[in-house]
């Protein structure tokens, strides 16, 4: 006779064992990906790294145009130069903090000169992003898929700007680049001055030239006689760059991200360099 309740334990260990295998399914397939993954940088949960070229839709891809030597700074132009509209945002902003690219192209250079041909980049890297209105900065990553064809560097975007939980497992929460295969989703657009491949895909060619930005330099004249001198004044981003790192560091030692000896360090070198 088949005790009271007994249905109901049954039901709750396979339920248990359903659970533990979807777990250990998921580790597999994160161990396994990671494993044809080669990181060249890590910090905390961001990294950049080569992993095995990914197949197009239909399971074939031509061999991507690697190694290739792109400038820190031309890099740095490409990913400064591309802005996103959140649905809830009539303002576009710039896809990745200027902190973010800091850190991002030259590890993004060494990449690309060390990939094989069958090998693209990959990367997740955050961002410092406004919250509450625009009242305190959160952390955010954006992710990304980078190689170089036919003289076009071309990037994948994945997630973009997404919050950040630390505390999860990246095993079973990975920050996943962008795919050849399927159309990162979300409420955004990516706004750039190069014709998007996809809605997620842009394509920088080697005739890509960085916007130039024309800002009148103000003028202040000094009296000196009767002739006045004219001499410029001191333009604002001088200002207000030091100004703005300063804002940011504060923020990473409220935040628990840095310790107050990095603190001080950083903050005595942006003041020293004034």
């Amino acid at each position: 006779m088949k005790r009271f309740g007994s249905g109901l334990l049954d039901s709750s260990i396979t339920r248990l064992w359903a659970l533990v295998l979807l777990t250990l399914v998921t580790l597999y397939s994160g161990l396994a990906f990671a494993a044809d993954r080669r990181e060249l940088w890590h910090s905390r949960d961001q990294f950049v790294a080569l992993e095995r070229q990914e197949s197009g839709d239909n399971g074939l891809v031509a061999a991507n145009d690697h190694p290739v030597d792109i400038s820190p700074d031309r890099l740095t132009s490409i990913l400064g130069s591309i802005k996103v509209r959140f649905a809830d945002s009539e303002k576009p902003g710039p896809l990745f903090t200027t902190p973010a690219i800091q850190v991002l192209a030259p590890h993004l250079q060494k990449a690309l000169k060390q990939a094989a041909p069958g090998q693209d980049v990959v990367f997740a890297v955050f961002g410092l992003h406004d919250a509450l209105y625009g009242l305190a900065k959160s952390p955010r990553v954006t992710t990304g898929r980078v190689f170089f064809k036919s003289g076009k560097l071309n990037l994948i975007v994945g997630l973009v700007q997404k919050d950040v939980n630390e505390r999860e497992d990246r095993r079973l929460s990975p920050f996943t680049p962008g795919s050849r295969k399927t159309q990162a989703s979300g409420e955004w657009t990516l706004l750039t001055d190069t014709p998007l491949v996809r809605g997620d895909w842009l394509a920088f060619g080697d005739d890509w030239q960085a916007p130039v930005v024309s800002s009148p330099v103000a003028e202040k004249k000094v009296a000196t006689g009767p002739a006045a001198t004219v001499q410029p004044a001191k333009r604002s981003e001088e200002v207000r760059k030091p100004a703005e790192r300063l804002i940011i560091l504060k923020e990473l030692k409220e935040k628990g991200l840095i310790t107050e000896d990095e603190y001080r360090s950083k903050r005595l070198e942006i003041l020293n360099g004034i």
